[in-house]
């Protein structure tokens, strides 16, 4: 979490703007998603998706192709605030690497981070990952700057072909000037699973807990309308958001589109486009 800044504001619409972002850091490191998982709710602990790096590392163990994918979400249809992230995957042994690059914000007052994880498979069934995340916050030519530092670790346990649960855990470290109320509201512990029913439905249901009491309830749902077509449709109580979207698949391109509306604040659109070989 980063203070808003005080200095003289000749546009007071300029706060929202600053207000939103101020929002994004206090909320952790999942406050913003990539299309899929924004569409199915925020489910991200049992799936393998392009953003297991900052997802769940354990996905990784599971990687069997190369990919790069960039990701754009426009947080609440605010035209002055835009996300905009870049993955990779790699595969590496019994695993894969997986990084992530993230900038948020306006002119002259941003957000950057990135993350660096590695997860593998440890038995045909099941899989580990962890991850490094470094971010920076803060406002060219002013005294506002913050740095902060965070690891997480994730485990997966595929019990069958069709259902998976799976664990994953979120912690800053002390690299960090908050104060410590503060600092526990971005550690994230978070239990789930999937399960797929008929061959072409997948549905996903994730508890994220927050030492502070916080407790996020996550259902989504995957439907294959045909071989290269996904629908996908999500919710989550706290706050209480209606999602949904589509993925379409050609060749060794894939897009994603989702809308997401949560009643407090409003629409969050977001898209995927990633190429795999």
């Amino acid at each position: 979490m980063i203070f808003p800044p005080v200095w003289k504001v000749t546009r007071p619409g300029f706060l929202i703007p600053v207000f939103f972002l101020w929002f994004c850091a206090v909320s952790g490191q999942h406050a913003w998603h990539e299309a899929a998982v924004s569409a199915t709710g925020g489910t991200f602990v049992a799936r393998h998706v392009i953003s297991d790096g900052r997802y769940n590392q354990a996905g990784l163990g599971w990687t069997a192709k190369h990919s790069v994918s960039l990701q754009h979400a426009q947080p609440f249809m605010a035209g002055e605030l835009a996300i905009a992230s870049l993955s990779f995957l790699l595969p590496a042994g019994k695993g894969g690497f997986g990084t992530t690059l993230s900038t948020l914000g306006i002119k002259g007052f941003r957000q950057t981070s990135a993350w660096i994880s590695y997860g593998m498979k440890l038995h045909p069934g099941f899989s580990a990952g962890l991850g490094l995340h470094i971010w920076n916050t803060g406002i060219p030519g002013e005294m506002i700057h913050h740095f902060g530092v965070s690891c997480a670790l994730g485990i997966q346990v595929r019990l069958s072909g069709d259902l998976c649960l799976a664990g994953h855990v979120m912690h800053p470290l002390s690299w960090s000037d908050l104060e410590p109320e503060l600092e526990s509201r971005k550690m994230m512990i978070s239990a789930g699973g999937s399960y797929t029913f008929f061959r072409t439905a997948t549905y996903h249901t994730d508890l994220h807990c927050h030492p502070s009491g916080y407790l996020q309830w996550c259902h989504g749902l995957e439907i294959s309308l045909a071989k290269t077509m996904r629908f996908l449709l999500g919710m989550h109580n706290r706050p209480f958001s209606l999602s949904g979207g589509i993925s379409l698949e050609y060749h060794r391109w894939s897009a994603t589109i989702a809308l997401e509306y949560l009643f407090d604040t409003g629409t969050t659109p977001s898209s995927s486009l990633t190429y795999a070989w």
